[in-house]
């Protein structure tokens, strides 16, 4: 299986699902918001900084 055909990535990064238009790193930070937030860590400043980041 190729993971390319999966989720077509362009040259820029980008990645195109559900008509819109994400960066993989924003994907990942997403990612790591959802961990922390289904584990039920309570690290205020953490979850500042994180979201931070996906407002750049």
């Amino acid at each position: 299986m190729n993971f390319l055909n999966f989720l077509p990535i362009d040259q820029e990064g980008k990645i195109n699902l559900f008509g819109f238009s994400f960066y993989t790193d924003d994907l990942l930070i997403l990612a790591i918001l959802f961990f922390l937030y289904s584990q039920k860590i309570n690290d205020q400043f953490l979850y500042i900084a994180l979201i931070l980041l996906l407002i750049k």
